[in-house]
């Protein structure tokens, strides 16, 4: 029997309060009644005002990020995504109205403007000279121009520095996710998860100093960590995507990295009816079998009563992705005398892994009068990942003698193998929804959002299983000074087994069931939002103030039941003989029990025996609840001279932050615990809970000036934050043997200046060159690492794993882009067009008297992109690279570092018609591996290879 102790709650003294927020409730009920007074006086009419959408001459397509200018007044403004602009306080008279978009002529109309204003309604886009609209010129762009056209005027009419990939840009590339598309953007590279992107990582920075929204809605994560997992949404229910570089007032301010909106469809942003289905099938290579994928996607404008339309945009998305993967793991790394490097620890793994991803979205949008539009949307994904894992771990590797390692491999004296296997089901949910209005007077404009976002990643019936035997030279199996084997290291990516004792160290009956392990776990993060944003417009600027609160509950929840071999059960009991053929590598994973057979013996519960303390263990450790609400005011004011823009103002940020866990400790059979000599293993829980609070104030401004109509220069300065990992800032603490793990709720966020700069030059039709500075002064960073001799809580402990707050990092980069279509070729090579984009970092950060670069920081992005479309065909060859970045901070020799990563692949769409178009793509066309290393690449940590993977497909567009 073992016994359970409860304590009463630990309550742990929260540091001392930056601020409080008294004024920001102040400043938020002026903010409201000033608003409120300003809308009393303020007459429901469109008074000299001109207001119009550019169109296509059919009227069926919108053209958002067209600048719409009056030349007289030398004032300007963007069209929004339904292709809408508004310029405001106009004078009556004579204007000659101008229209200029990437990709099309620029339009001249000459308008005239009276005491009532002017509504256009639809203006063409075209390139003569002409005031009948529907005289002018239509221009028709498609397909892979089309889609460049519209991200470059997107980021053109921007006032900061953002990059844009829009639905069409999404459906040119072999992408399987949000995080694979957002990767062909410069500076944005992922890190991978099985093969598949996973996490975006703008300019090379952590992606959990990234903020993500999903309509303007801040997303909520299913792991425990910040950064989203973008490869549970499919790319097919959304209307685009952008990635915010520099920051202003009305934006979170938790964005060190950037900031991600992805955003859905929306019925609005079209002028017809729209319907597009898709349906496919993908074949793995190392799998040899086909993943299947269907979608569907539509919305609808009804005209109704008075005018008023309601949109509809409805999209679901189905995939089955059948996956396989080649792995070889090494660990504790250590030094031998006469100096070579071996691991302690070999393990080849085989996995073999179905993924079902579902995404539906469905948006409403009601113009509810002349001057408001209200909406409602959601998205709603699901990433189910089965998962059966295949694993043989070589540890205790000890040399047969101090002569036996050698750089390419070590002759092995003794060698625990443990046969392992796992399957499991682990289901990440996300849901996002947004209400919310939008709304325009005279000289008012007031956007108000109610938020709820919910992600949660549960992991069921979880069975996981170790069968172990030992072999030592010299004993009676293997005599003399014959190595139990040799780990062959010469290729560091993929060591090899050999071994002369071979049928020894396969015999199934060797291995005996040392534990089982059944595990349920569960992650929810819920949070709910309300903003308000109103906008007041002068004549040459505007002031635009707001609050936002956000309130954000994450608990984590493990259940194991941990249960130990009782000399029953071997491996030869359930054999199977076919569990690992399909392993690309070097033939060494035998032998393997049937994942049936473990179940079976589960259920049953013969030849095991529960293990009580080591699964009260694992199951508290992982048990806690962040509470971390959010409250925040704003207010900026924006100038529009003949050729410059400014944006500047403040941000106020309350934070209000609250985290309870458990406190365990085993004391183990022997020990004294107050005085007493324990006569068994005991286990002591207590609740811990700590609190805290702090203000940040958050200042930017962003400079836009266009020395030419082709030439556009911006500047931004700011100042954010990154709050931390739930899990390193929950309180908890696990103790065994004097090493703890330890939760850190007194770490300060992460807190950076950071300066930007850019020059675009759009040198032709379809076309822009651009490069950028960047420099980001990082305080307080974050590192988790393990300490001897640690003192904490008023106790020294021998090792402890705990996250702390380093001194200084900055991180210094230069962005390069250049996108081209070369229209202007005489034909076929008119067809051609060209994208590429490189980032340059470097960075820097010191702690415990080391000199590092800043972890998760790449120092170089690239991206390529070679396309073709003509005669109804398009080809696209695209290459994404990301640099090695450091991943964990052990010490100088072993730190852990990720390897670079290149991957090319290949689309092919020939379109039969307007309607109809097949399709093929090439995944991973080189095959590139993931690498991890330990300190230098001849150190393997892990290794995987995932092969190729091709599509085929059919798709219809209405």
């Amino acid at each position: 029997m073992h016994d359970l102790k409860m304590k009463a709650p630990l309550n742990v003294m929260p540091r001392e309060k930056k601020g409080t927020p008294q004024f920001l409730r102040k400043l938020s009920i002026a903010s409201a009644l000033a608003l409120a007074g300003s809308f009393a006086a303020a007459p429901v009419a469109f008074a000299q005002q001109v207001t119009g959408e550019v169109t296509d001459r059919k009227g069926s397509a919108v053209f958002q990020g067209a600048m719409v200018s009056l030349q007289e007044l030398g004032i300007s403004t963007a069209t929004d995504e339904r292709g809408r602009f508004r310029l405001a306080n106009i004078p009556p008279g004579n204007y000659t109205l101008l229209i200029s978009y990437v990709g099309a002529p620029l339009t001249r109309i000459q308008v005239v403007v009276g005491v009532d204003g002017l509504q256009l309604g639809s203006v063409v886009l075209g390139g003569a000279d002409s005031a009948e609209l529907l005289a002018l010129e239509e221009v028709l762009v498609t397909g892979q121009s089309a889609a460049m056209a519209g991200a470059i005027n997107q980021q053109r009419a921007a006032n900061s520095i953002k990059s844009v990939l829009d639905s069409d840009m999404m459906g040119q590339f072999a992408d399987q996710n949000v995080a694979e598309s957002l990767r062909r953007l410069s500076g944005v590279s992922v890190e991978n998860d099985q093969g598949e992107g996973r996490y975006v990582v703008i300019r090379g920075m952590n992606p959990d100093l990234n903020a993500t929204s999903i309509n303007g809605v801040r997303a909520s994560s299913a792991e425990d960590r910040r950064a989203l997992q973008l490869d549970v949404i499919p790319t097919d229910v959304l209307d685009g995507l952008e990635v915010q570089k520099s920051l202003t007032p009305d934006m979170d301010g938790d964005a060190i990295g950037g900031s991600v909106n992805v955003k859905t469809l929306s019925a609005f942003s079209r002028k017809d009816a729209f319907f597009k289905t898709r349906l496919e099938g993908g074949y793995n290579e190392l799998r040899e079998d086909w993943s299947p994928k269907g979608s569907i996607a539509g919305s609808q404008i009804f005209e109704l009563e008075n005018g008023r339309r309601l949109g509809v945009a409805a999209a679901v998305s189905w995939q089955d992705r059948k996956l396989s993967a080649d792995n070889a793991e090494g660990d504790d790394w250590s030094e031998a005398d006469n100096g070579e490097f071996f691991p302690e620890t070999f393990e080849p793994r085989y996995y073999k892994i179905d993924r079902q991803r579902i995404g539906a979205v469905l948006n409403l949008d009601y113009d509810l009068n002349d001057t408001t539009t209200v909406f409602a949307r959601s998205l709603y994904s699901e990433f189910e990942d089965s998962e059966a894992r295949y694993n043989q771990t070589y540890g205790d590797i000890t040399p047969l003698n101090d002569t036996s390692v050698r750089a390419d491999g070590v002759d092995v004296g003794f060698v625990e193998i443990a046969t392992g296997t796992k399957d499991r089901v682990q289901t990440a949910t996300n849901l996002s929804l947004s209400f919310g209005s939008e709304s325009q007077w005279e000289q008012w404009a007031l956007d108000t959002n109610l938020g709820y976002s919910y992600g949660e990643e549960e992991e069921t019936n979880s069975v996981e299983s170790e069968w172990v035997a030992e072999f030592e030279s010299g004993s009676d199996d293997i005599a003399g000074d014959s190595p139990v084997m040799i780990l062959d290291i010469s290729d560091a990516r993929r060591p090899l087994v050999s071994s002369s004792h071979f049928d020894l160290l396969r015999s199934p009956e060797r291995y005996e069931l040392d534990e089982i392990v059944f595990e349920k776990a569960l992650i929810e993060d819920r949070q709910w939002s309300f903003q308000f944003d109103a906008t007041r417009q002068f004549t040459d600027f505007e002031i635009q103030f707001g609050a936002k609160a956000r309130l954000r509950e994450k608990t984590s929840n493990a259940d194991a039941d941990v249960y130990g071999g009782d000399d029953v059960f071997t491996v030869a009991d359930i054999f199977n003989p076919d569990a690992t053929s399909a392993y690309g590598f070097a033939n060494v994973l035998e032998p393997f029990p049937t994942l049936g057979g473990v179940h079976d013996i589960l259920a049953s519960g013969v030849g095991i025996e529960f293990e009580a303390i080591d699964s009260q263990l694992d199951s508290l450790s992982d048990d806690w609840v962040v509470e971390e609400d959010v409250y925040a005011a704003y207010g900026m004011i924006q100038y529009d001279f003949e050729k410059l823009v400014v944006i500047a103002g403040v941000r106020v940020e309350y934070t209000d932050f609250g985290s309870s866990g458990n406190r365990l400790e085993l004391f183990e059979e022997g020990n004294e615990l107050n005085g007493v000599v324990l006569e068994e293993d005991f286990v002591s829980v207590e609740t811990v809970s700590s609190s805290n609070s702090y203000t940040d104030i958050l200042p930017s401004i962003n400079l836009r000036y266009d020395v030419t109509n082709d030439f556009v220069a911006r500047a931004a300065v700011s100042r954010s934050i990154v709050r931390p990992l739930f899990e390193v800032v929950a309180s908890r603490v696990a103790v065994e043997d004097n090493e703890a793990e330890i939760g850190n709720p007194d770490l300060d966020p992460f807190s950076s200046w950071n300066y930007d700069l850019s020059l675009e030059y759009y040198p032709s039709d379809i076309s822009v060159i651009s490069a950028g500075f960047f420099y980001k002064d990082i305080d307080d960073f974050i590192f988790t690492q393990t300490f001897d001799d640690f003192d904490f809580g008023g106790r020294v402990f021998d090792q402890a794993e705990i996250a702390r707050n380093g001194d200084n990092a900055t991180v210094t980069g230069l962005e390069f882009s250049y996108q081209q279509q070369f229209g202007f070729l005489p034909s076929p090579f008119d067809g051609m067009l060209v994208s590429l984009n490189y980032t340059m970092v470097d960075s820097e950060a010191t702690f415990d008297g080391r000199d590092i670069p800043l972890p998760k920081q790449s120092d170089n992005i690239a991206g390529f992109v070679l396309g073709y479309e003509k005669y109804g065909l398009d080809l696209r060859l695209a290459m994404s690279y990301r640099d090695r970045y450091l991943d964990e901070v052990v010490d100088e020799n072993l730190d852990r570092y990720t390897d670079s990563h290149m991957q090319w692949d290949l689309t092919a769409k020939y379109h039969v018609n307007d309607n109809w178009m097949v399709y093929a793509e090439l995944i991973n066309l080189n095959d590139e591996p993931e690498y991890y290393y330990a300190g230098n690449k001849s150190r393997v940590l892990q290794y995987d290879e995932f092969g190729r993977t091709t599509v085929v497909g059919l798709q219809y567009v209405y």
